[in-house]
């Protein structure tokens, strides 16, 4: 699936198409919208303009300042505008929602997404961590709302963060049992990057929470046995700043030195950082995993699906649980051991993804924001290599890995009344109050495990009755 349908759907609104003074927009197909941009390297680039339907115009002038940039830029940026609405208490309902959002986009000289792609919208403002009422352009996974303003001939368009490699080359990270420069950290090791300052109080309270994470992640899985935490302080001293290196000791932090007061203020622009705590996954070669990790670690204390990057299957959580309560889901119940996830991780994957790219549907992550809606039922006309038939209608359907001993996955099978063998695969369907489960015994592999989701999602598998969602999961 192209990366342009994957962000923004099918389809996207032409602005200042004919009409539109009226209230009609054209809809023009996403891949004809952004022909000419590229995801990465040298061509258009695609920028995600955030906007606010109800704020005054007069406190927001963000948007004259993009649209005159993108003039003088042209036609080296095409815009997609997402128009939402900052809650503020006032008593809008839908039609002073659709009208601010017509407005909004009148004799725009962009694109944007339809007013009723609202899963579009929500996953689009998860992604960027969009904060409430402030209006910013997002290019290549990067907020460059200050750079937009500090720039307004655009100049130094489009923006570019400084690499990661050149903000911290020759920078000797220091932590309690010696130091290191970044340029020496192990080849796997996953890089997690804690901005914080001794003055923030939400900072002080976060630390412990991120310490105890990281500990535990590094003891479950070995792959990530040599993650590094980087602490970048925004503190205004450097007596604070040593406060807030030790509130981070416990997971064996390194931080950037008090001195290195250069690479401390590129590091958040490096990066994508607009407030603290922040914390911002990457890879050894400094790509992003998640930016918003800050978020995800709160949803996931455990760190059980650390480093939080989009996959096609995840292991189970509690917040899982409100989602299987509306979607189906598919979950391979197995042991605590990492070898035992890796394995479900191997056997499950390929059915994932061909589910996914064959609905057209974008990589949940750990926390699944579907395309649909909770209340809708969506045909996807699911098919299988084996069968070209169109499978029946059903719901964004998920897949987790439910590790024995949590209690998320203790409750659900508790609640469904699923004994304690592992390893069990099991479909999951209470929006139907239907399960179905691979008969024990039978051997785990890709072939298997595709088997079981096509039957599943055909209909054709051996069913039973499940009784309704409670509260009690």
């Amino acid at each position: 699936m192209d990366w342009r349908e994957k962000l923004f759907g099918k389809v996207l609104v032409k602005c200042d198409s004919p009409g539109t003074q009226n209230g009609q927009f054209e809809n023009v197909p996403t891949l004809e919208a952004l022909a000419d941009c590229v995801e990465e390297g040298e061509g258009a680039v695609c920028g995600i303009y955030f906007s606010f339907a109800n704020i005054s115009d007069t406190s927001d002038d963000f948007g004259v300042r993009l649209e005159d940039v993108y003039k003088k830029v042209q036609p080296r940026l095409k815009v997609v505008q997402v128009v939402l609405w900052a809650h503020v208490g006032t008593p809008e309902g839908p039609v002073e929602r659709e009208t601010g959002f017509r407005r909004s986009l009148t004799g725009k000289p962009w694109f944007a997404v339809p007013f009723h792609d609202v899963d579009i919208k929500r996953r689009l403002t998860q992604k960027y961590s969009i904060a409430v009422g402030v209006p910013t352009l997002v290019i290549r996974g990067r907020a460059v709302r200050d750079a937009l303003l500090n720039d307004p001939a655009g100049e130094r368009f489009p923006w570019p963060a400084p690499p990661l490699q050149d903000v911290l080359r020759g920078v000797q990270l220091q932590g309690e049992s010696g130091s290191k420069l970044f340029e020496e950290l192990p080849g796997d090791a996953v890089r997690v990057f804690y901005f914080a300052a001794h003055w923030c109080p939400p900072c002080r309270t976060f630390a412990p929470s991120l310490c105890a994470a990281l500990a535990a992640v590094r003891k479950r899985r070995a792959k990530y046995a040599n993650t590094q935490l980087i602490l970048v302080s925004s503190d205004r001293s450097e007596q604070s700043y040593k406060r807030t290196v030790s509130s981070v000791s416990a997971a064996g932090a390194l931080a950037v030195p008090w001195a290195a007061t250069e690479a401390r203020m590129a590091l958040p622009t490096a990066l994508g950082v607009a407030g603290i705590p922040a914390l911002v996954l990457t890879d050894p070669n400094g790509k992003v995993f998640t930016a918003n990790g800050r978020q995800h670690l709160a949803a996931d204390p455990l760190g059980l699906n650390f480093p939080w990057a989009p996959r096609p299957v995840s292991l189970l959580t509690e917040q899982a649980l409100l989602k299987i309560a509306r979607h189906p889901a598919v979950v391979l119940f197995i042991d605590d051991e990492d070898s035992e996830i890796e394995f479900s991780e191997s056997v499950l994957t390929p059915s994932a993804e061909s589910y996914y790219e064959e609905c057209s549907i974008q990589y949940p992550g750990f926390c699944p924001y579907q395309n649909s809606s909770d209340d809708e039922t969506m045909d996807f006309a699911y098919t299988t290599s084996r069968s070209r038939v169109k499978k029946k209608s059903f719901k964004h359907v998920m897949f987790y890995i439910g590790i024995d001993g949590t209690d998320c996955a203790d409750m659900l099978r508790e609640h469904i009344g699923l004994d304690d063998a592992v390893p069990l695969l099991t479909a999951i369907d209470f929006p139907k109050q239907r399960m179905v489960t691979m008969k024990y015994g039978d051997e785990i592999t890709t072939d298997s495990v595709q088997n079981f989701v096509d039957a599943y999602l055909s209909g054709n598998a051996d069913f039973k009755p499940l009784k309704p969602y409670t509260e009690k999961c």
